[in-house]
């Protein structure tokens, strides 16, 4: 089990891999410093335009994910939350875990893992 915190209020999760982070925080909402992409958000959707293959999109539209940035900055736990098409869905997720490791969240000064929600367009 993995706990997830949400403002004031706690509860529970079960990750895919449990055994891979035994009882770890993965925060929501609340924490001192938010992860971040190395050089800003510009410098992320640069990195996903010139890495996602347009060509393999079947439907134009999004594609939402949510992803863990770990404590060491690396992207874990990466999952499709609304679908486009299979293929679509693929992709996104090979761009996401292409991406080099992010500045991790902290919590009192501690690196934390924290879940980042993110759309991925097809045009």
């Amino acid at each position: 089990m993995t706990t997830l915190c949400f403002g004031n209020e706690v509860v529970s999760d079960t990750l895919k891999n449990p055994k891979d982070h035994p009882n770890d925080i993965i925060f929501i909402s609340v924490v001192d410093k938010w992860p971040e992409y190395i050089g800003g958000q510009k410098e992320m959707y640069k990195f996903i335009s010139e890495n996602v293959n347009q060509a393999v999109a079947t439907k134009k539209g999004m594609v939402n994910l949510r992803f863990v940035i770990e404590k060491d900055g690396s992207i874990g736990d990466v999952e499709i939350l609304r679908s486009l098409c299979p293929t679509c869905d693929e992709e996104a997720k090979r761009v996401i875990k292409l991406m080099p490791k992010w500045k991790p969240g902290q919590v009192n000064y501690r690196h934390v893992r924290c879940y980042y929600h993110m759309p991925i367009v097809f045009k």
